[in-house]
């Protein structure tokens, strides 16, 4: 990722690009505080295959954010800085929908 060289301070071009780096990082907290539970599911809990699956999908969606937020965080720049924006639609309800899966899927197996 090469450095940008610094433009003016028009309107809310800064604001929108602060935005999107706290955007950033708020994905990235959320996959690594999923591949932390993930980390802790597979490996201090009990040793069953169901355990160990459930962690391990943990860490692969905490993973799939980290990449996720890096490419949207790149493309919102150029973008922001060429003057444009295009929302995201697809990616955040996919990753959205397995978290929720996630989550049932570990009510599930606390209830079991």
């Amino acid at each position: 990722m090469p450095s940008r060289a610094p433009t003016n301070n028009t309107g809310s071009h800064a604001r929108d690009h602060l935005a999107n780096e706290r955007t950033f990082l708020a994905w990235l907290r959320t996959g690594l505080a999923f591949i932390g539970l993930g980390v802790l599911v597979a490996k201090f809990t009990d040793q069953r295959v169901a355990t160990q699956v459930g962690g391990l999908i943990l860490i692969a969606v905490g993973s799939l954010m980290l990449v996720y937020s890096v490419l949207r965080y790149e493309r919102v720049a150029r973008l922001l800085d060429e003057g444009k924006f295009k929302s995201a639609r697809l990616w955040p309800a996919v990753l959205g929908a397995l978290a929720f899966i996630t989550a049932i899927s570990a009510v599930v197996f606390i209830l079991a």
